[in-house]
């Protein structure tokens, strides 16, 4: 089974959107230690119209952060300390992102909506699940390297909304993003 990274229900994935903005220190810096901020371009802000987690790299370093409007319109992104030394970054620099640009609603796999038809309260679950936990759980699926893992996700998928889990147990998310930004 050939690995699809960029999975089946996405027409290969969300664009990259790649820019570069000045880190700076965030105005809370007092109430939050090393706290530093960046503001989004306008047209790149845009783009992301309204998104509220940001996933990508910054300086190649992979990172997942919610996206925070700014007084202009646009946003600003919260870049903390974990961040700022995995892109090793300072106050000033000019840092290099490429993040993930919206997806569009994903379409659920064959095998997986057959198997919903098992679980009432599965398919209830699935259905309240946010865009990306429905991307979580689909990425997870995709991501299987044989017919066998597949079939035990797809099964384990089912188990795990049957429970009230909204999140897939062993999902790497960074994993898709960064085959996604390195390309």
């Amino acid at each position: 089974m050939k690995r699809s990274v960029h999975g089946k229900n996405g027409a290969g994935g969300p664009a990259v959107i790649r820019f570069k903005a000045r880190l700076t220190r965030h105005p809370d810096v007092a109430k939050n230690g090393s706290l530093g901020s960046l503001d989004v371009p306008k047209a790149v802000s845009a783009r992301l119209n309204g998104m509220i987690t940001l996933e990508g790299t910054i300086n190649g370093h992979p990172f997942r952060a919610p996206l925070e409007p700014n007084a202009s319109g646009g946003h600003w992104l919260r870049v903390n300390d974990a961040m700022r030394r995995g892109a090793g970054a300072k106050t000033g620099d000019m840092v290099a992102l490429a993040v993930l640009g919206p997806e569009p609603e994903p379409a659920v796999p064959s095998d997986l909506r057959i198997a919903f038809a098992a679980s009432k309260r599965a398919t209830t679950l699935w259905k309240d699940l946010t865009r990306i936990g429905r991307l979580d759980y689909i990425r997870w699926i995709d991501a299987a390297m044989t017919p066998q893992t597949r079939a035990r996700r797809v099964r384990r998928t089912v188990e795990q909304l049957a429970e009230g889990k909204r999140r897939p147990c062993c999902v790497n998310v960074y994993e898709f993003m960064l085959s996604r930004v390195q390309q």
